[in-house]
């Protein structure tokens, strides 16, 4: 990451925006604060802003457009843009298999072998920048209905829909169909990157709205 922001500077940029993931989830912004921090001493003359956006995938993307106007309008006070835009997100996904989620130790083993025996699912959102599980559904069916239900909201919005394994898209592209109504104005179909995709396993899939 250092090279990259050297790479940067030497184009001549006095100003660096480093937004990231959640630091509750992912360590990328820690260790950008701390490469930052060493830069601005060599750099005095080059301004760095690491902002975490306490979101992930979809709703960090929320974010990041946001920011980015925020940016161009003059704003300084960037941490308060993070905080209106996480007011207005709403996210849900779910896993459906644990395996993934056993080997890297974000479920107890014997909660995963549970979960994959009787296909109780759980439906997860990202609230201050943590997961939170908000309900348990057994069977996919009852994981969409759940799911279409959280996120059915009225006025002007941004859906996103999100997918790791190839089997997961029509899954997503039938969330989207439930929730397509006159008032969405932008619908983003996004793979997770490998990054992502690799605590989860291929079978997680999930949406989101961004209240205009």
């Amino acid at each position: 990451m250092e090279r990259v922001l050297r790479d940067i500077i030497s184009e001549g940029c006095t100003r660096i925006y480093c937004v990231h993931l959640s630091s509750k989830l992912s360590a990328f912004y820690n260790v950008m604060k701390s490469v930052t921090e060493r830069l601005k001493e060599e750099f005095p003359s080059v301004t760095f802003r690491v902002i975490d956006t306490k979101q992930l995938s979809i709703g960090a993307g929320y974010v990041l457009l946001k920011l980015m106007e925020a940016v161009k309008d003059g704003r300084e006070d960037l941490e308060k843009v993070v905080q209106e835009v996480n007011e207005r997100i709403k996210i849900r996904f779910s896993v459906l298999e644990f395996d993934y989620l056993m080997k890297s130790g974000r479920v107890k083993t014997i909660t995963g072998m549970l979960g994959n025996l009787v296909k109780i699912h759980p439906i997860l959102s990202i609230e201050d920048g943590e997961l939170k599980v908000v309900a348990k559904k057994r069977g996919l069916k009852n994981v969409v209905e759940k799911i279409v239900q959280d996120l059915k909201t009225d006025g002007r919005k941004m859906l996103g829909l999100a997918y790791a394994g190839e089997e997961m898209k029509e899954i997503i592209l039938e969330i989207e169909e439930k929730l397509k109504d006159e008032h969405i104005e932008r619908v983003d179909i996004v793979r997770l990157p490998p990054t992502l995709a690799v605590h989860s396993g291929p079978k997680m899939f999930g949406a989101g709205v961004f209240i205009l």
